[in-house]
């Protein structure tokens, strides 16, 4: 059965904006946030042992809350912004914990 077309988005610009968030959003979203982790734990390797199966999930989840979406650019900027804030958390936590970037 097809998707009822009024459900659908129609403008290319918005298909562009879910389509690109979803994927490098997403991904920017779920790496910084734990390298912020990484930078505050005590412990480095459990976190980072751990980096690649819960990043996956995060990004999958992500990817699929972006579509609930009614504007990409909306979801972009949110992204970005905690991107920003998690990359901040990041630097600061390296500064304090005295670790190398």
């Amino acid at each position: 059965m097809p998707a009822n077309t009024k459900y659908l988005t129609h403008k290319k610009h918005q298909r562009f904006a879910k389509v690109s968030a979803a994927i490098l959003g997403a991904f920017l979203v779920s790496s910084s946030l734990h390298l912020a982790i990484a930078a505050w734990a005590s412990a480095i390797r459990p976190v980072l042992a751990t980096y690649s199966f819960s990043l996956f999930i995060l990004w999958c989840t992500l990817m699929l809350l972006t579509f609930l979406f009614k504007n990409g650019w909306k979801c972009w900027l949110l992204y970005l912004v905690l991107t920003a804030a998690f990359i901040a958390l990041y630097s600061w936590g390296i500064n304090q914990n005295s670790l190398p970037a």
